[in-house]
């Protein structure tokens, strides 16, 4: 793929949004039409064959100039704000889009074309995120950029945030998929970080400039969100998070599924948890996401070791007192020890300490019973 794509010079965009702009076509149509036909143009050219495929038939008015008028206005205003323009059925459409079920007929793109084509991982979650929450997707993310791999989030608040903080720190990038125009930011709140986004990294809608948020918008961001990536994290989510809407939209895509844990105790994880009851791949860091999403990528010294978790942490050789993991379990007995009594021992956040006990539980050291923690006999 080149780094520039057509606007007003390629026929075939224009073509492409005077179909999207086709009531009771809709994208899946249009795919279908694209498909059978070859291009857009060649679609155009048969309003009969659109006639068909329109709900309820009816003459799809493909001839009339107003709808080429609007979508000169809208390829104008794109080239005003350097906003790039794709059409499903051209050679610079990104080949993971088709994956979708249905694909959207026009992309609009802000910044960093390149990165469409390089490996990327999703990451998502609540938009009431906790502090540790936020954390860890921050340095999930930024490791995994260090490695040259791409995040991709959805700008809202909260984990999505963070993921694109993180991901800004390296060369891999982040990908923002956006529920309105890629000319504003949304929510106001991530004003600077938008800005940041569309200079160093990628803004990606299907949606033209001026298009405000509207509900039915996200499931469609999801979806796009889920196409791009070749695995989704969710760092954390409620029972009814819109992020395990893109866990859905992964799935049926065959992408791998992973999630962070967290306190059984927190609604946040709710969701997270029962992701990884049912079968996600458990994540601690972004050499958990790097091998079960089989990206063969190094990840720098940092990435290894120096910003993630304490059962991560490198083992000493002055004896067991220097082992991490062992100075944890050296706090639990026979008797369980719930979380509220084992923070103030340990003296770590509440992350880390969960994902410490984690790892110590999946290594066979410890027991998670209903009341606490405890040493395995």
């Amino acid at each position: 793929m080149g780094r520039r794509a057509p606007l007003t010079g390629d026929p075939d965009v224009r073509a492409a949004l005077v179909l999207a702009a086709t009531p009771g076509l809709g994208s899946l149509g249009i795919h279908r039409l694209v498909r059978e036909m070859g291009s857009p143009c060649a679609v155009l050219a048969r309003p009969d064959r659109v006639r068909e495929r329109i709900r309820g038939g009816g003459d799809p008015g493909l001839a009339d100039p107003a709808r080429g008028r609007e979508a000169d206005r809208i390829l104008e205003r794109c080239v005003e704000l350097g906003i790039r323009v794709l059409a499903i059925g051209t050679p610079d459409y990104p080949k993971r889009l088709l994956e979708a079920t249905p694909p959207p007929p026009v992309l609009y793109l802000r910044g960093r074309m390149e990165l469409l084509e390089a490996p990327a991982v999703g990451i998502v979650g609540s938009r009431k995120a906790t502090a540790p929450g936020r954390r860890t997707a921050e340095r999930i993310a930024r490791d995994l950029s260090r490695a040259g791999v791409a995040v991709v989030s959805g700008m809202a608040l909260g984990i999505d945030a963070a993921a694109h903080r993180g991901a800004l720190e390296g060369p891999g990038g982040t990908i923002a998929v956006l529920g309105r125009g890629p000319d504003r930011a949304y929510p106001v709140a991530n004003g600077a970080l938008f800005r940041q986004v569309s200079e160093e990294g990628l803004l990606v809608s299907e949606f033209p400039p001026g298009t405000v948020p509207r509900a039915h918008h996200f499931p469609r961001r999801n979806l796009i969100l889920a196409a791009l990536s070749s695995a989704v994290l969710v760092v954390e989510a409620g029972r009814r998070s819109g992020a395990l809407n893109t866990v859905g939209h992964a799935g049926d895509m065959g992408r791998d599924v992973m999630a962070v844990p967290g306190c059984v105790e927190w609604e946040q994880a709710a969701g997270t948890n029962r992701l990884l009851r049912d079968g996600a791949g458990l994540v601690l860091n972004a050499r958990d996401v790097l091998e079960g999403a089989s990206i063969r990528r190094p990840l720098p010294e940092v990435g290894e070791q120096g910003s993630l978790l304490l059962a991560e942490e490198p083992r000493k050789s002055g004896g067991h007192g220097d082992d991490p993991g062992d100075r944890l379990v050296a706090l639990l007995g026979e008797r369980p020890l719930p979380l509220e009594e084992l923070l103030p021992r340990s003296g770590l956040p509440v992350s880390r300490l969960l994902v410490g006990l984690t790892r110590l539980e999946l290594e066979g050291r410890v027991l998670r019973e209903a009341d606490g923690w405890r040493v395995a006999s």
